[in-house]
């Protein structure tokens, strides 16, 4: 859906002439102390709710930082009792394989009836084979002969079908629900959280070690990622995060190593138990989700590259980390063998995968025979890296400094990585407590994501994301309005019949659907990347939704905002807002866009709160942080 000019928006064009550019002054004043609170407080929250200047200014910005890095000492109970109402995020990793097995149970069932019911109607057409089982479907890589398969793997996309019929289809499956209430989780966690700077970095190293719901099996599995790979480990040492990473059945399935084995031959005792499984499925009724059966002689399994390539350039080295494409090979020779056990869902070692051969990875030589501790070795090898710790280090600083971090900071941040083992948060303390991290010239440097965004617009107005558990009709429908399953158009389809839309819509919108960035690198770090015309007037569209109360989930209230204050007094409500939604941080030529297009002329002296807080919220001010 492209982007469109309300009649609002018409008049509001000189506020994007303000941001387009992405001109940011930088230096030009010495801040007073809620300066500094205001910086701190963008930078390790998802933003400033009404009142939090004054609280972190009477506590001491020293204390609240040193707070916020022990999130074990404030109580966020209310928020997880919250999340608890979500049974998807209760769930085992078993569980969650059922609930994926189930729906792709159903739509290999119903591929084959439409197959049998085309064979009836003509005898000579060709009957499918190579039906892969569920969980064979979950992991498989995708490849020419799959892609008919791998296409039905995803709920909604029969060509067949109307549009509605997709989005009632996609809305039937537990599996795409499980997305949504990921998604809601986040969500909830972003805006109510009193713990902001472990949700910050839970957002950081989600996004570092990025996987897509729309993958497979990924869809519930993402719950593991997050929930037992990353949350965890976000204060300990690096090494251990990377390994619980490596070891995550979503990673596993993102990119591809649960399929990655040792080539080998097939023999007639694999075709025999394969026929077996064969006979006793299609006697049980159920030929359809059988696997297939090889042939005698036949070259099955091989490496696969693609975990081993993004490990070392995503995850521990980047991309000029000295490591060659021989490296790459060796790498995934190593983890050959590490998969999903496929009736727990968990992490499992097959060792009759693995390729047992020596390697060399970065000039180490690893030994024959080292089984599972090949991929250990690898893990230590990598994270005790120089490159590594400069790698980790400028990218924590690109979240919280700059788009561009000094080098100097960088270098000295990669040395209390490296003379801490990767102590996260010695590294994350050290960032926070830098001259640079307080340095004036960088206040407003960045520009918010629209995660950021979206979110600090809810807790500057003080308004409240509804987190009830979805009743059984809605039950999938966050993941199909965040465009996670279904696609930008049909998700539109969808919300043409609604008038009111989600936040998750919303955020699909401006470009950053949750856990569903395609490549493998995540979302960009550099800000700048969120900039441009169509995406700032999405922004403004959303501000507009969110005064105008037209989020399903987000209740508004502009009374928060104006505290009493009187409709006819333009300026004292212009100066009202903008001092509880901006901190006073406003310009001289913003203040004049909001003037005359947010302030009633004369004659008409009456304030429509919801047009202002509303520019207000699309103003450059806002939009920085």
């Amino acid at each position: 859906m492209a982007p469109s000019l309300s009649p609002l928006l018409r008049v509001t064009l000189p506020l994007l002439l303000l941001i387009a550019p992405f001109g940011i002054s930088r230096g030009q004043e010495t801040p007073a102390d809620p300066a500094q609170v205001v910086h701190v407080l963008n930078r390790i929250t998802f933003g400033p709710r009404p009142g939090d200047v004054e609280m972190v200014e009477k506590m001491g910005i020293h204390n609240y930082i040193e707070q916020q890095l022990h999130p074990e000492t404030i109580d966020d109970s209310a928020v997880e009792q919250t999340v608890a109402q979500f049974e998807l995020l209760q769930m085992t990793p078993e569980q969650l394989v059922t609930v994926y097995d189930d729906d792709i149970k159903k739509i290999l069932k119903k591929a084959k009836k439409a197959a049998d019911a085309a064979l009836a109607t003509n005898p000579s057409a060709a009957t499918p084979s190579g039906t892969m089982s569920a969980m064979q479907l979950a992991v498989a890589p995708a490849t020419a002969g799959q892609n008919q398969v791998e296409s039905q793997a995803t709920p909604g996309q029969d060509p067949k079908l109307t549009p509605a019929q997709k989005l009632a289809e996609a809305g039937t499956f537990r599996s795409v629900a499980a997305i949504g209430q990921i998604e809601q989780a986040k969500l909830v966690r972003a805006i109510e959280s009193q713990r902001q700077l472990q949700e910050v970095l839970v957002d950081f190293w989600d996004n570092h070690f990025n996987v897509d719901v729309k993958k497979k099996a990924v869809r519930v599995l993402v719950i593991t990622a997050d929930r037992d790979a990353i949350r965890p480990h976000i204060w300990g040492k690096f090494r251990d995060l990377l390994e619980a990473s490596a070891k995550s059945p979503a990673m596993l399935a993102y990119l591809d190593n649960a399929t990655s084995t040792v080539a080998h031959t097939v023999t007639p005792m694999e075709v025999t138990m394969t026929e077996m499984v064969d006979a006793r499925m299609t006697q049980n009724g159920n030929a359809a989700l059988a696997p297939p059966v090889p042939v005698v002689g036949q070259k099955k399994g091989g490496i696969n590259e693609n975990y081993g390539r993004e490990l070392m350039e995503l995850h521990t080295l980047g991309v000029d980390g000295g490591y060659t494409q021989q490296d790459v090979t060796e790498v995934a020779r190593c983890f050959t063998g590490w998969s999903i056990d496929k009736n727990t869902g968990e992490f499992a070692f097959h060792a009759r995968q693995h390729d047992n051969g020596a390697k060399v990875v970065l000039g180490h030589n690893i030994p024959p025979g080292g089984g599972i501790q090949d991929g250990e070795t690898v893990l230590e090898i990598l994270a005790s890296s120089p490159a590594c710790a400069h790698f980790i280090s400028r990218e924590l600083c690109q979240r919280f400094v700059a788009d561009n971090p000094p080098p100097a900071l960088v270098d000295r941040i990669a040395g209390v990585f490296t003379a801490t083992g990767g102590d996260l948060r010695a590294v994350t303390e050290a960032i926070l407590t830098s001259p640079e991290f307080f340095a004036p010239s960088d206040y407003g440097n960045k520009i918010k994501s629209p995660l950021e965004f979206t979110v600090s617009a809810v807790r500057a107005t003080d308004s409240n994301i509804i987190a009830k558990p979805p009743a059984p009709f809605d039950k999938a429908l966050p993941a199909i309005e965040g465009g996670a399953i279904l696609g930008k158009g049909q998700a539109a389809d969808r919300m043409a019949q609604r008038p009111r839309q989600s936040l998750n819509f919303h955020l699909y919108e401006l470009g950053e659907p949750l856990f569903a960035c395609t490549p493998p690198t995540g979302y960009k770090e550099d800000s700048s990347t969120w900039v441009s015309p169509g995406a700032l007037i999405e922004r403004l569209n959303f501000a507009m939704a969110l005064t105008d109360q037209k989020l399903s989930d987000v209740r508004f209230d502009p009374s928060k905002i104006l505290a009493g204050a009187d409709l006819d007094k333009p300026d004292a409500v212009l100066n009202q807002c903008i001092s509880v939604l901006l901190q006073n941080n406003v310009s001289d030529s913003t203040r004049k866009v909001l003037t005359e297009t947010a302030l009633p002329k004369t004659g008409d002296s009456t304030v429509n709160p919801s047009k202002l807080i509303a520019l207000i919220i699309g103003s450059p001010e806002f939009q920085r942080k």
